[in-house]
């Protein structure tokens, strides 16, 4: 697979929220909040993107920001951002990322606030206005980014502006044709890619790099049958028994119009598995 491709606007996005917050401008946000529909690349993008400029991600996902003890996941956020700062004032950058951040957090009609929500949302509220000093302690400011699907689920004071500056990631025909470009690879030619993509308009990102694993299950059958005999030597060997798998991609490549035909089935396939079948 080649390098992931990251759009520039995205990268642009990035870079200066890094920039400003490093450079200890007072007047720009702490909070970098990315949203946009699910399985366009928001998350994998920032933190490839943060390897590639020499950035350590400390992540949170959004399971962390809930437990059955009450305050601990706010104390959770503000241990995250004194360890990103600590790193970074070791001379080694670093920021910090939650994941999924309306998912756990969010205000749904069918969820109910709970304590450590709300002392999430205090935490990060007090970071954003103060991001140098918690509890009498100096901190090393850090950028902050936070994903999701649905940006109206986030508390409003914390999505103000001076807290949270906000990017919707929603990427054009362009762009998105760039970016499955590189996942694909050398198994579409560039045009080829484009009327792929024009035949699936509503597929995420995610959903072609899925294709990908799935192109390469229907090049290597052979090579699946022979692997499942010995499952204990896949187990040991698991880089070799992938090099094997892929090698059968490009030895058994498939035309772009069987691309298209398996991409199109698996496409139907996942929108029937998503079909309710309780009323049968």
């Amino acid at each position: 697979m080649d390098a992931p491709h990251i759009p520039a606007r995205f990268v642009h996005e990035v870079d200066q929220h890094l920039v400003f917050n490093f450079a200890g401008v007072e007047a720009w946000p702490l909070v970098l909040g990315v949203f946009g529909r699910p399985g366009d690349g928001k998350s994998f993008q920032i933190r490839t993107h943060l390897t590639r400029q020499g950035v350590s991600c400390v992540s949170i996902n959004a399971a962390d920001l809930e437990s059955d003890r009450a305050g601990q996941p706010g104390k959770l956020v503000l241990a995250k951002y004194e360890d990103t700062g600590h790193r970074t004032s070791e001379g080694f950058p670093a920021a910090l990322l939650v994941d999924d951040f309306d998912t756990t957090v969010g205000e749904w009609d069918q969820s109910t606030t709970t304590v450590n929500h709300q002392q999430v949302l205090a935490q990060l509220m007090h970071l954003a206005d103060v991001p140098t000093e918690a509890g009498g302690k100096p901190l090393q400011r850090i950028p902050v980014f936070v994903t999701g699907n649905d940006l109206s689920k986030v508390y409003p004071p914390l999505r103000r502006p001076g807290r949270m500056r906000t990017f919707r990631w929603m990427p054009s025909d362009e762009e998105r044709k760039a970016i499955v470009a590189a996942i694909l690879g050398e198994l579409l030619e560039p045009e080829d890619t484009t009327t792929l993509l024009a035949k699936l308009p509503d597929a995420p990102i995610a959903f072609f790099s899925d294709l990908r694993v799935e192109i390469v299950a229907a090049s290597a059958t052979d090579e699946i049958r022979r692997q499942v005999q010995d499952l204990p030597s896949v187990t040991r060997n698991a880089e070799h028994s992938l090099k094997a798998l892929e090698k059968c991609m490009k030895s058994h490549k498939l035309s772009a119009t069987e691309v298209e035909t398996l991409a199109l089935a698996v496409w139907n396939d996942r929108l029937l598995a998503t079909t309710s079948h309780v009323n049968e």
